[in-house]
Formats: C-alpha cells, structure tokens, sequence
C-alpha cells in the first residue's frame, strides 16, 4: 500500500505542477483529435476518398454532350483535295478554274476551325455501368478513409495507454528501489551492530545495482513509449506530454454473438470491400455492353480560310451513328468471362474476408475475459505479496530472517505490483480492442460525452 501511495502521489504532483504552469494535461480525447488532424495515415485515406468522389463526377460527366474545338491547318496540291477546299473556302472562281490545269493545281492553304459536339444517346448500358463503378467505389473509399480514421484512433488510444504504463512502471521501480535503498541502509546499520555479516550488506547492495539497472531500463522504455504516441499523433517525436489520469476502460455488455453481429453489420472496412464487390459484379455488364450497338448524334460546324481564325467559308452537319460490333477476334466473350471469374474470386475474398472479422471479434471477447481473470488473480497476488514483505520485514528486524529472505520478499512484491499494473492496463486495451475490432466508433467513444470522456471528466 505505501509503494501504490508513494507512486500515486508522485503522479498528483506532476500533474498539479503542469496545470500550475497553464498547460492543461494530455487526455485521451485530445491525442484522438490531434492524430485525425495530423496523422498522415487519415490525411492519405482523405485524399484517396476525394479522389474516388472525383473519378465517381468524372464518369457522370460522360453522359453530357463533348464539345471539342479544333484548329487544322492544311497546304496540299492534291487535285481533289486544293479544288474541295477552294469550294469550302468559298473561294472557287470556274473561270480561273477552267484556264487553270486542274490536274496540276496550285498549292492551296486552308486553315479549318471546327466546332463539334458528340452527344452519346445509347451505349448499350457501358455508361450505366461504370457511373455505377464510379460510384460504389466513391462509397468504399469514403468508408476506407473513417476506417482509416478509426484505427488511427484505435493506435492512438493503445500509444497513449503504453505511455501510461511505461510512466507508472517506471515509477513503481523508482519506488521499490528507494525501499531496497532503505533496507541496505537498514543492512549497513545491523552490520555495524554486528548483528548480520558483511556478506548481507554486499547481497542488498548488488540488488540495489540491480534495480538500478531495471529503473534505467524502464526509463528508456517510457522515452520510446512517448516518442511512439507522438507518431501516432503526427507531432514531433521529441515533445513531452505530460498526460492526463487514464479513464475507466469501456464497459462491455450483452455476449459475442450480438458483438460478431455488430462487426458484420457497422465495420467500414468489410462495407469497403462489399461495395467493391458490387462495382467488380458491374464489370460484367460492362463487357456485355460490346455485343450491343452504340448510338450517337454529333453536330459539326465548320469555318474555313486561307488565314489562321478565318471565317470566309463555312459550313455544318448534323449525324447520327450508330455502331456495331460483329467480330473483334473473341476480345469481348474473354472480357466477359474474365469478369465473371475475377467477381467470383472476389465474392470469395469477402466471405473469407468475413469469417475473419467473426475471429477478430472471438479473439478480442476471450481476450477481455482473459484479461478480466488476471486482474482479478493479479489482485490477489498483490494481496499476498504485500503481506509477505510486511511480516518478512518485521522478522529480519528482530534477527529471525536474513537479507536474501527480505530481498525475496522485495522480489515477489515488484512481481506482483508488475502483474497487476500489467494485468490493469491490458483490461483496458482489451475493452478497446474489442469495441474497435466489431466496427463500433472509438472517435465517438472517447469524445466530449461518449464513455471514456465521460470517465475522464469525473
């Protein structure tokens, strides 16, 4: 109880002499909100859904009219070709015509402004098709992106509470090695009465140097335990964040089935992957579409002079096309089938893809039962460990144990503070994992009024 005192007091005392100097502590909530602004990982998942939202408008855009505007210079004595332009130039003159020798014309220069639009009317249900694509994988990435956000939140929840860990590991060694410095004391003191022998004193002292050693140990750990949560947060790896009491760890009700059921229905990752599955099923109408015939009406207009822009002669056209397919060496009947496999091997990438969620979400469910059994064990462990010390101490006081018995003690009580402080923040994760692994928004978890803040503002 006085080690857990000792370390809990040292924990107010940082936290109070942050808050003195104006800067509030880290919470959880905070270093969730930092890392969506500043994780590369969501601001990269961003970018992919804007840009599938994009393709998604872009394929839309096909059904709209094509204006194109073209300018085409030409110089040619080609007979028919020098006497076509003169007439498109309005520029032919059959007196000069009939002296000339239309076999052997001038070269005749023409530059060819043309104004055409392209207005697709029937595509045999391509167009359709892929908008539909465009648009489901618009959807997938979107539901890529908030999952993308949410293991980002998930990575940072975890980095915080190693970081949590790593500090009051570290600090519970700082405080079992005071108390070995104070038995060696203790040893030096009963040594010099005579009472113990030197040997003693000399085994305290190399458990001294021993916790040193597992002090320092612990202090690079919670040094690289702060550098990986500002990774996570997308800050520089080198700021300190003095951080705030970890909240409760999230309560979890009801049994594994209503979680796997949960997981099945709300994880974005699996939904991803369905609408992926549904745009590669479209493919296959797509390749249908080359057996059917496309329909399109093109409106031309025409400006024509022997100047760059000239207007001098003109002209314009209306047509519809319509075209069809009667052979193009068996491409279009392997395209089909080539999309038919590739959606049934996708079909099967999703189920599997599900029965691995369902193992997830078993995975997580035993490993928070697990982990509430060694809490409970751990507790009980620390019980006992506490009371060993307690009467080993007293009993080398009165002569009747030797140091190697109190240093036992020591050693079976850092096992036991180790066990449970372990034991009490592997709980935690393991309610997170849970809550993250069935697709439930840890974002919302641990904002203003979900769970955790709520634990965290008592």
């Amino acid at each position: 109880m006085r080690r857990k005192t000792t370390a809990l007091f040292g924990q107010m005392l940082i936290v109070a002499s942050f808050a003195a100097a104006g800067e509030a502590p880290l919470t959880v909530s905070q270093a969730v909100r930092t890392a969506l602004q500043h994780n590369p990982a969501v601001a990269a998942a961003r970018s992919s859904a804007d840009a599938a939202d994009a393709r998604a408008r872009q394929a839309k855009g096909f059904r709209l009219p094509r204006v194109d505007l073209t300018e085409m210079y030409d110089r040619t004595d080609n007979p028919a070709e020098a006497f076509a332009f003169q007439l498109n130039q309005e520029r032919f003159d059959f007196p000069s015509f009939a002296q000339s020798n239309p076999n052997n014309p001038q070269p005749v220069t023409t530059w060819m402004t043309r104004l055409e639009v392209v207005q697709p009317l029937y595509t045999g249900g391509k167009l359709s098709a892929r908008i539909g694509q465009a648009t489901l994988m618009a959807a997938a990435e979107k539901l890529t992106h908030s999952r993308a956000e949410e293991q980002v939140a998930f990575d940072t929840v975890t980095a915080f509470t190693n970081l949590a860990k790593a500090r009051e590991y570290t600090a519970l060694l700082k405080t079992a090695r005071e108390t070995t410095a104070t038995h060696v004391s203790l040893a030096e003191k009963y040594a010099a009465q005579g009472m113990i022998l030197q040997a003693e004193v000399l085994k305290a002292k190399v458990y001294l140097a021993h916790m040193d050693e597992l002090v320092e140990q612990a202090s690079s750990r919670s040094r690289l335990a702060e550098a990986a949560l500002d990774f996570q947060m997308g800050v520089d790896q080198t700021a300190h964040q003095t951080l705030a009491p970890l909240p409760s760890p999230p309560t979890v009700g009801d049994d594994m089935t209503h979680w796997i059921d949960a997981a099945l229905d709300q994880r974005r990752d699996l939904g991803a992957a369905r609408r992926k599955l549904e745009a590669g099923r479209l493919e296959e109408k797509v390749a249908r579409s080359g057996w059917l015939p496309e329909v399109a009406l093109v409106g031309r207009y025409d400006l024509y002079d022997h100047s760059l822009f000239g207007t001098h002669g003109d002209s314009g056209a209306i047509m519809a096309i319509a075209k069809v397919n009667l052979f193009r060496g068996g491409s279009d009947r392997a395209a089909q089938a080539a999309a038919r496999y590739q959606s049934s091997a996708f079909e099967s990438n999703v189920r599997r893809f599900e029965e691995g969620v369902r193992l997830q979400v078993q995975q997580a469910w035993d490993d928070l039962s697990t982990a509430h059994a060694r809490r409970h064990t751990a507790l009980a462990s620390l019980d006992a460990a506490k009371e060993s010390l307690r009467v080993r101490e007293q009993r080398f006081k009165q002569g009747l144990d030797k140091m190697i018995d109190l240093l036992d003690a020591e050693t079976q009580l850092r096992e036991a503070e180790v066990r449970e402080l372990v034991a009490r923040y592997d709980l935690a994760l393991s309610a997170y994992r849970l809550y993250f692994a069935s697709g439930t928004s840890l974002i919302d978890l641990v904002s203003p009024g979900g769970t955790a803040s709520k634990e965290e503002n008592r």
